[in-house]
């Protein structure tokens, strides 16, 4: 088995104001930040991970890691155990004892970037009032504003298959490990949650599910696609720019073989223009979101249990 391969997927979604950060006055700000003179927005990697775990509480059956403060800190209990948690064992965890001292820590088997937004803000502020509330209670109404920002989002997940359902002690040695079925079954259930995500905000649920995908199972740890999606506009419609792709899916691996060998990509027909163009990038390996996460999983079966990538 090589203990080098690793899943990455990368992710294009659509949806409208997705986190917000500190409040000026009775101003919500979305979280922002700038490249090039122009302010993009974006939805943190902690936010990502939250509807991911969330959605696995609500449909993988999973159990809910317990926390606790008694060390001067909000942390996870030190008798959970990978075996028994399934949040611990995919985004990882820290258990201090001593007021910090000898930290206990496991890096995240699942890396998630956060969303940033494919196009730029543009400082649209929504005015809104309590107006029905002010009128029932006889008073004034408070007024308030929100940033607005409708947008193509991007993000990447980052699997290590080789660590996934072990534990490690501070020597590197495994401590812990859990059935092929259960690996399996957790990792089944992450990739439902990326295909299924969605988020509650501002009386809101936004949809975060797929509209594209492309990734794959590696023989290497490498998030291939991250920074490698543009918007391009056709005839005032969106498309994604395939020259990138095109471009990172012919490079060359240390085994000799090319990206291209390995990497499935999905499509959520209907909505990018050039949808036909980006299906002739792979040609042999290119369908529906569904085909996508199901190909994927069974990629990961014949890993774990034939030890092929």
């Amino acid at each position: 088995m090589n203990k080098n391969a690793g899943i990455t997927i990368t992710v294009v979604f659509e949806a409208m104001s997705l986190n917000y950060g500190e409040s000026l006055g009775n101003i919500s700000e979305l979280k922002k930040l700038t490249r090039e003179n122009k302010i993009y927005t974006y939805m943190s990697r902690q936010a990502l991970r939250f509807e991911k775990y969330k959605f696995m509480l609500e449909n993988a059956g999973i159990k809910e890691t317990p926390v606790t403060g008694d060390e001067q800190v909000v942390q996870f209990k030190k008798e959970a155990t990978i075996a028994e948690y399934p949040e611990i064992d995919l985004f990882g965890y820290m258990k201090t004892s001593g007021q910090g001292q000898n930290a206990q820590t496991r890096t995240a088997v699942v890396k998630i970037t956060p969303a940033v937004s494919l196009e730029e803000y543009k400082n649209d502020i929504e005015f809104a009032t309590n107006l029905n509330l002010a009128k029932r209670a006889n008073t004034n109404p408070n007024p308030y504003q929100l940033e607005q920002h409708k947008s193509l989002y991007t993000y990447t997940v980052a699997i290590d298959l080789d660590r996934l359902g072990k534990d490690f002690n501070e020597k590197g040695e495994v401590v812990e490990e859990i059935p092929v079925d259960e690996k399996l079954k957790r990792l089944y259930s992450l990739f439902d949650a990326i295909k299924f995500l969605s988020r509650e905000i501002k009386g809101r649920r936004e949809n975060l599910s797929p509209l594209f995908a492309i990734g794959g199972l590696y023989p290497i740890k490498n998030p291939f696609f991250l920074n490698r999606i543009r918007i391009i506009k056709e005839n005032s419609a969106y498309a994604i720019d395939p020259r990138l792709l095109h471009s990172t899916c012919e490079l060359t691996l240390p085994n000799g073989k090319k990206v291209f060998d390995y990497t499935l990509l999905g499509i959520l027909e209907g909505f990018f223009a050039n949808e036909e163009e980006l299906k002739k990038l792979l040609p042999a390996s290119s369908g529906t979101i569904d085909y996508f996460f199901e190909n994927l999983k069974e990629r990961a079966r014949k890993y774990y249990e034939e030890g092929t990538v």
